[in-house]
């Protein structure tokens, strides 16, 4: 299991989280959720290093990963970041193929089954026809899917995302959650950061949502999207529509008024 206890970050004397406490199952897709600049994203990266905590634990598999070497993290926790573009010209197949470098020793370079393994993920991702296309030339919602399959050649037990669908249009935003929700298994759980309600409410198995670096509400999607929590966590009157399966912004035409 991955978990984090007691969990606190600061970025100089600025409290970013404040005593995060969550554990992600295998099996399900959890999602931390929350307006922009409530601490999501400095959560994915501090479960996976990027950033070291001020004050707490993170802890997979009884480990705490403190004491655990980048490249020993990489074994057991993929990362597919916001946006990504790479400096290199490099096809596509190249880009998924880094993801077995934390298994390769210094100098040695992917083999045969290496390439034939990341051309069967992009298949599988219904991308195949990207494996030798440049990867900087490609759409944003076709790099990370790539990114996605970077993250399965990597085979983790955990794959960490950072506001996949910011910058995609509405399709790829939910072709990217539908393919992420098969992805779940016995072995493996996504989580990801999302500040869209609608696209939470629709594919997520468990929510945390995060406001001003807290925990709001932690537990099934069902029972955790409510009017209060949503509105509670995005300051405005939000109503979950049960019979839509959809989140619905309340009138609010009184603060539009005063801004006018």
């Amino acid at each position: 299991m991955l978990e984090t206890k007691n969990l606190s970050f600061s970025y100089e004397k600025t409290k970013v989280l404040d005593d995060i406490n969550i554990s992600f199952e295998k099996g399900k897709l959890t999602t931390l959720l929350g307006a922009n600049g409530s601490g999501k994203t400095t959560i994915i990266k501090s479960l996976n290093k990027i950033i070291k905590i001020n004050k707490g634990e993170i802890i997979i598999n009884n480990k705490n990963i403190s004491k655990l070497k980048q490249k020993e993290i990489a074994k057991k926790i993929a990362m597919v970041p916001q946006e990504h573009n790479s400096v290199f010209s490099y096809k596509s197949i190249d880009v998924v193929l880094m993801g077995i470098t934390p298994y390769l020793d210094f100098a040695k370079q992917p083999k045969e089954k290496d390439y034939n393994k990341a051309k069967r993920i992009l298949d599988k991702l219904n991308v195949g026809n990207l494996a030798y296309r440049n990867y900087n030339k490609l759409s944003g919602g076709e790099r990370q899917l790539v990114l996605i399959a970077r993250a399965l050649m990597q085979d983790t037990e955990y794959i960490l995302l950072d506001e996949p669908t910011s910058h995609l249009d509405f399709k790829n935003q939910h072709l990217i959650l539908q393919k992420l929700k098969k992805l779940t298994n016995k072995n493996k759980a996504i989580i990801t950061a999302l500040h869209d309600p609608n696209l939470a409410l629709k594919y997520s198995d468990k929510i945390i949502i995060i406001k001003d670096g807290k925990i709001l509400a932690k537990g099934d999607t069902k029972k955790v999207m409510n009017n209060k929590n949503l509105s509670d966590a995005y300051n405005t009157q939000i109503i979950v529509n049960e019979i839509a399966n959809q989140v619905e912004i309340g009138d609010f035409s009184e603060e539009v008024k005063d801004v006018v």
